[in-house]
């Protein structure tokens, strides 16, 4: 493994079903997985999915990547070209069987920040170039409370990466799950596979129209749902409806 990234930049099977997704156990570094859960920042109420989380541009993010060695690279390796190069060899037959509208042939990584307010809206109006795709690493803490509808990730996300820094049954926790949905005939949504969390596990996968996805509502638990969520993206749509 290389000692310069958080984690290996390695091809993994593809499952695909119900559609194309990884999954690993053990995916950090152990000594880096080790420093960032020691040092896993508590996120106060904020916007976002899960209502409590930091960002690229807080101070405490800030803090964090300055600060923290292992916290550093993590950043780094995600915010990089090889990251870019690998999440496109994982998720090429996908990219191609989905229809990608963007030449991914082509595509560089830029350090282009998207802000709180911009993650929300449906268009960025940027000066990027579609193949000019930039990286969020975001930190996130689910409560009692949190779900996630069936839903699909914004059109301009090429992927999306979780990596879980709590396990959910040595918390008790009842919800929380990661579930990925199907199409059939007759059934809207049907689950089709569901990701328990637990510590060091990644899951991800390709965004494309037919990457829906959710969080059944977390009733009780001992512990937060500790994740970071990584996402490849454009400025621009990068999937038809």
């Amino acid at each position: 493994m290389d000692q310069q990234t958080a984690f290996p930049l390695e091809v993994l099977p593809v499952q695909t079903q119900p559609f194309d997704f990884i999954s690993k156990e053990g995916f950090l570094r152990s000594d880096v997985y080790r420093e960032l859960e020691r040092t896993f920042p508590v996120c106060p109420p904020s916007t976002g999915p899960t209502g409590f989380s930091f960002y690229w541009g807080d101070s405490t993010y800030e803090e964090l990547i300055a600060t923290n060695w292992a916290w550093k690279l993590f950043f780094q390796t995600a915010h990089s070209q090889l990251f870019v190069n690998y999440c496109i060899a994982q998720f090429s037959r996908a990219y191609q069987e989905n229809g990608c509208v963007i030449d991914l042939s082509k595509a560089i990584y830029v350090p282009y920040q998207e802000t709180r307010d911009g993650k929300e809206k449906r268009y960025l109006n940027e000066s990027y170039q579609p193949h000019e795709l930039f990286v969020r690493l975001d930190v996130h803490q689910g409560h009692v409370g949190y779900s996630r509808k069936v839903h699909v990730d914004h059109r301009r996300r090429v992927a999306t990466m979780l990596v879980y820094f709590s396990d959910s049954d040595e918390s008790g926790r009842d919800g929380g799950d990661l579930v990925l949905h199907s199409r059939k005939l007759r059934v809207l949504y049907p689950e089709g596979t569901r990701i328990r969390p637990k510590q060091n596990l990644m899951a991800g996968f390709a965004c494309s129209a037919l990457s829906f996805h959710s969080v059944p509502r977390i009733e009780s638990h001992a512990s937060p749902r500790n994740f970071v969520q990584i996402q490849l993206s454009s400025t621009v749509d990068a999937w038809k409806r």
